[in-house]
C-alpha cells in the first residue's frame, strides 16, 4: 500500500466507475465552456450583431442546465480529492 491515494486510484473499482460515468459529462461542460468564451469574444468584437447575441445566450443556458445537472463541475476542487483524498487536520 502507497501512502498517497492517487498512487492507487487506477486499482480502485469505484473510482474507476466514477470516472467512466461522469467523465463526459465533465467533457462536455468544458466543450460548452470553451465555445461560450470564444463566442462572448466574438460578440465584444461585434457588439451589435444579433446572431452572436443569441449564441452567447443559448450556450449560458447549456452550462446553466449543465451545472443543474451536476453541481460539482463548478468545485474548486477536484471532485476525486474531495470523494477519496486525505482528511483535513
Amino acid at each position: 500500500m502507497t501512502m498517497f491515494f492517487f498512487d492507487e486510484a487506477g486499482e480502485l473499482k469505484e473510482y474507476q466507475i466514477f470516472r467512466q460515468k461522469d467523465q463526459p459529462l465533465e467533457l462536455a461542460y468544458e466543450k460548452v465552456w470553451m465555445a461560450l468564451r470564444d463566442a462572448e469574444t466574438a460578440l465584444r468584437e461585434h457588439p451589435k450583431d444579433k446572431s452572436r447575441e443569441a449564441k452567447v445566450a443559448e450556450l449560458k443556458e447549456k452550462l446553466a442546465a449543465l451545472e443543474r445537472q451536476a453541481p460539482w463541475l463548478t468545485l474548486d476542487y477536484p471532485i476525486e480529492y474531495l470523494l477519496w483524498g486525505p482528511p483535513h487536520g
